[in-house]
C-alpha cells in the first residue's frame, strides 16, 4: 500500500514540473504598428510547446533582424500553469516620408523604385543601406563612378523623414595619364597599349572605366614581363584634377632587373627525343630576353606534345636556375607524362532532338583511339560548323589508370529552322525580295516535326529588280550512315540584263564521299535555257531556246581549323563540268574551275589568300561559247575597285565575258567583334579574256571593308570601298561593292 501512494506522488510531482515546464502563455509589449501575430511568425516557440531558452534566444534575434525594431527584449515567468514569456519590443519609426536631394542624371521616381523604400514603411537600417548601394551602383551603370550616397533623418512626433543626400560628381573624362618610375619605356609608349586614352577633342573622350583601368594595368605589367623584366611591380591610382575637373591616372612602375634566357634543360621521364622538345619551344635561344609570354607558351606546348600522344595527365614544371650571372636565369622542364590514355565509351548529353549518330559521327575519337587534344579539337569543331548547338563541351572523364570515357555535352540552339521573309541589295543583284523556309537540322524519316536527323531541306523564293530565282533543296549528309552525300535541286531563275535576259529551269543530283580532309563529289545536271532580248550585236545569233545535259566532278581538298570563320589551313577546290555529245543537248563545252583559299593567324589579324581561275572550251558541234556560260569580272569574287561585269571583252559598252578567268585576292581580316564583325584590307589582281591565248594584263585594286557573318544566314553581309589602280580613261575612281540580306 505505501509503495503505491508512493508511486501515485512521484506521478503527480512529474505531472506537475512537466506542467511547468509548458508555455502558458508569449505576451508582447511596445508594438504598435507591428502586430503581435506577425512578430509571433518569427518564433519557433509557441504557445502549449516545451519551454526551451535556447530556441527562444534565437527567436529574439530572428525577431531582432527583421529590421523593424531598434531594441528586443525577454523575459521569462514561472508558475504552476507553465511558463510565461513576456516579449518587450521598441519598434523603429514609420517613415513618414522620403526625399532626394542633388539627384540630376535619375528622376527621383526611379531612385525610389531602387531604394526600396516608401512613405508608410516600418524604417529598416539594413534595407535602407542596401537601397543606396543599389542607387549607386546604378549610378556607376552610367559612368558616375566617383558618386556619393549617404543619408540622414529628421525624427518627428509620428515618425521620422528620410532624406537622401548625392553627391554625383558627374560623369569624368581622363585629362591626364601619368606614369611614375618608367625608366626603359617611354610614357607615350605605354600609353599606346592601353584601352583607356586621354581625352583628346574631337576625337577622344577619355572614357574612364575601372575594370577597363584595372586590365590595363595588367596589360602594361605583361609589357614588362614579355620585356624580361620578370619581378615589375605596377600600380595605378585614380584622383580628380583639381585644374581640369577631369580624371587623373597616376600609374607607378617599379621596373626591378631585366633578365635573359640561358640553358633549357629537361629532366623526368622524358619519353622522346630532346632535339623534338626543343622544336616546340617558343623561346629557346640562349642570350634572349626572357619573354613570360613565350615561357608560358613553352610550357603549353610541351604539355600539347605529350597530350597529342595520349598521356592525358601530363605534369609540366618550369623550374628557374640562377644563371652564370645575375640577370641570367636558366630553366628545367621537369616532365612527368604518367600514363597514356585510350578512349572508353562515347556518351553524349544534352541532346533532346538531334540523334545521337548525328553527333557521334562528327567525333574523331572511336572507343579504343589514343585521345590527342588534336582530336578532341577537331571534334568540336565538326560540331561548331554543323550550327545546331550553343554550347559544346567536349572532355575525357576518367574511368581507369590508362582509359577514359568521351563526354559530348551539347546545349542545343532553340530553333535549327528558319522562316525568313526579307530583302537585300548588291552590286550585282540590284534589289531583291526573298521568302525562304530552311531546317538545316531536318529528318526526312520523323514525321510531323521533321527534326534530329542532320539533313537540310530549304525552299527559297527571291524576286528582284533584275533576277527572279526558285529554289527546292535537300542533302542527306550520310547516306546509308556512311560518309557519302546525296542530294537534289529543283530550280528555275530568271535574269534580266540590260543587254540579254535569261531563263534557266532545271534539276541537279548530287553525290559524293568524304574522307579525313578530301571529298570527291558529281553533280549530273538537266536543263532548258532560254535566252532572249539580246541588244548585243555580234551574239545576237545566239537567242534562242537550249537544252544543256552536264555532269560536273569535284574534288575538294580542307585542312581548315574550322570552316565557319577559319582561321588558319588550306581549302582547294578543283572542278570540272562536261556538257553536251554524249549527254545529248545543244550546248557542249569543257569547264575547268580551280578555287585556292589560304588562312594564317597574324597576331590578331588573319591574312588570307584567294586564287580562282577558269576556263570554258567549246568541243564537239558547238562553235561558241553562250553568254551565259562566259566568266565575268569586277567588283567582290574577282577585282574590287571596278565595276561588277566590266573586266574582259567588250563590244562597244557591253561586256562579253570571256572564256578564261585568274583572279587573286589578299585580304588582311581583323576580328573587331568575335567571329561576327571584321574589318578587312584587301589587294586584288585580275582579268576576264577571250581564251588563254589572249592573257595580257592583270587589273589591280585596293581598299577596305567590312564583313558581317550572322550566324542564321547562309551568306555573309558585305561592304567593300575600292580603289581601282589600272583603271581606264572611261571608268571611275573608286566604287562601293555591296552583298547583303536583311531578314525580318
Amino acid at each position: 500500500m505505501k509503495i503505491k501512494i508512493l508511486l501515485l506522488c512521484l506521478l503527480f510531482n512529474s505531472a506537475l514540473l512537466f506542467s511547468q515546464n509548458i508555455i502558458n502563455s508569449i505576451e508582447v509589449s511596445g508594438n504598435k504598428n507591428v502586430s503581435k501575430e506577425k512578430i509571433l511568425l518569427f518564433m519557433k516557440l509557441k504557445q502549449g510547446s516545451q519551454f526551451n531558452e535556447g530556441v527562444l534566444r534565437e527567436d529574439i534575434r530572428k525577431i531582432a533582424e527583421s529590421g523593424f525594431f531598434s531594441s528586443v527584449s525577454y523575459d521569462i515567468e514561472s508558475s504552476e500553469k507553465g511558463i510565461d514569456v513576456k516579449i518587450k519590443v521598441v519598434e523603429n519609426p514609420v517613415v513618414k516620408g522620403v526625399y532626394f536631394r542633388g539627384n540630376k542624371a535619375f528622376k527621383t521616381k526611379d531612385l525610389v523604385e531602387y531604394l526600396g523604400i516608401n512613405k508608410g514603411d516600418i524604417l529598416n537600417e539594413i534595407k535602407l543601406v542596401s537601397g543606396i548601394k543599389k542607387i549607386e551602383d546604378k549610378y556607376k551603370e552610367k559612368q558616375f563612378y566617383f558618386v556619393k550616397v549617404d543619408y540622414d533623418t529628421l525624427e518627428k512626433e509620428d515618425g521620422v523623414i528620410v532624406n537622401i543626400l548625392i553627391n554625383e560628381h558627374g560623369r569624368r573624362y581622363v585629362s591626364e595619364i601619368v606614369f611614375r618610375g618608367n625608366k626603359t619605356f617611354s610614357s607615350n609608349r605605354l600609353r599606346a597599349r592601353m584601352k583607356i586614352k586621354q581625352r583628346s577633342m574631337p576625337f577622344i573622350r577619355g572614357s574612364f572605366k575601372p575594370d577597363v583601368f584595372e586590365k590595363d594595368i595588367k596589360t602594361i605589367e605583361g609589357f614588362y614581363k614579355e620585356q624580361g623584366f620578370l619581378n615589375v611591380k605596377i600600380d595605378g591610382v585614380v584622383s580628380i584634377d583639381k585644374k581640369t575637373k577631369g580624371l587623373k591616372l597616376e600609374i607607378s612602375v617599379e621596373e626591378g632587373r631585366k633578365y635573359y634566357i640561358g640553358d633549357i634543360k629537361f629532366e623526368g621521364d622524358i619519353l622522346a627525343d630532346e632535339k623534338e622538345l626543343r622544336n616546340k619551344l617558343s623561346l629557346k635561344k640562349k642570350g634572349d630576353i626572357f619573354n613570360r609570354k613565350l615561357a608560358d607558351e613553352n610550357l603549353r606546348n610541351i604539355s600539347l606534345f605529350y597530350i597529342n600522344r595520349g598521356y592525358l595527365k601530363v605534369k609540366v614544371s618550369e623550374i628557374p636556375v640562377a644563371g652564370e650571372k645575375p640577370d641570367v636565369i636558366d630553366i628545367v622542364y621537369s616532365i612527368e607524362p604518367g600514363n597514356i590514355y585510350t578512349a572508353g565509351e562515347i556518351i553524349v548529353r544534352g541532346n533532346y532532338k538531334t540523334k545521337d549518330k548525328v553527333i557521334r559521327r562528327e567525333v574523331k575519337i572511336l572507343p579504343g583511339d589514343k585521345i590527342t587534344s588534336e582530336k578532341l579539337q577537331k571534334s568540336f569543331n565538326n560540331l561548331f560548323d554543323l550550327n545546331y548547338f550553343d554550347k559544346i563541351n567536349i572532355y575525357p572523364e576518367f574511368t581507369g589508370e590508362n582509359t577514359a570515357d568521351i563526354v559530348i555535352d551539347v546545349k542545343e540552339k532553340e530553333k535549327t529552322g528558319m522562316f525568313l521573309i526579307g530583302g537585300g541589295y548588291s552590286s550585282v543583284e540590284d534589289v531583291v525580295g526573298m521568302i525562304s523556309i530552311s531546317q538545316s537540322n531536318f529528318d526526312i524519316t520523323n514525321p510531323p516535326k521533321f527534326i534530329g536527323g542532320g539533313q537540310s531541306m530549304s525552299l527559297m523564293a527571291q524576286l528582284g529588280t533584275i533576277f527572279d530565282s526558285y529554289k527546292l533543296s535537300f542533302t542527306e549528309p550520310y547516306f546509308l550512315d556512311k560518309p557519302v552525300w546525296l542530294g537534289i535541286d529543283l530550280y528555275r531563275t530568271k535574269r534580266l540584263w540590260v543587254d540579254y535576259s535569261y531563263q534557266r529551269t532545271g534539276g541537279a543530283l548530287r553525290i559524293g564521299r568524304r574522307w579525313e580532309k578530301s571529298s570527291l563529289g558529281f553533280t549530273g545536271r538537266i536543263e532548258d535555257i532560254t535566252l532572249s532580248d539580246i541588244d548585243i550585236p555580234s551574239i545576237i545569233s545566239q537567242e534562242g531556246d537550249y537544252k544543256k545535259n552536264s555532269i560536273t566532278g569535284t574534288f575538294l581538298y580542307s585542312a581548315l581549323d574550322r570552316k565557319r570563320a577559319p582561321n588558319r589551313g588550306i581549302r582547294s577546290e578543283v572542278s570540272l563540268e562536261y556538257a553536251g555529245d554524249i549527254l545529248g543537248g545543244d550546248v557542249n563545252f569543257l569547264k575547268p574551275v580551280v578555287e585556292n583559299d589560304i588562312y594564317y593567324p597574324l597576331s590578331k589579324w588573319t591574312f588570307h589568300s584567294k586564287t580562282y581561275a577558269g576556263a570554258v572550251e567549246e568541243i564537239g558541234e558547238t562553235e561558241e561559247i553562250p553568254i551565259y556560260e562566259r566568266f565575268f569580272g569586277g567588283g567582290i569574287g574577282t577585282v574590287r575597285g571596278y565595276k561588277e561585269r566590266s573586266l574582259g571583252p567588250k563590244d562597244g559598252d557591253y561586256p562579253l565575258g570571256g572564256q578564261a578567268v585568274f583572279a587573286q585576292n589578299f585580304e588582311l581580316i581583323y576580328p573587331l567583334y568575335q567571329d561576327i564583325l571584321k574589318g578587312v584590307l584587301f589587294f586584288d589582281a585580275g582579268n576576264v579574256w577571250k581564251d588563254w591565248d589572249s592573257i595580257d594584263e592583270l587589273r589591280k585594286g585596293v581598299g577596305a571593308g567590312i564583313k558581317v557573318v550572322i550566324p542564321f544566314l547562309n551568306a555573309p553581309i558585305e561592304i567593300y570601298y575600292g580603289y581601282a589602280l589600272d583603271r581606264k580613261e572611261d571608268e571611275p575612281e573608286t566604287r562601293w561593292h555591296i552583298g547583303m540580306w536583311f531578314g525580318f
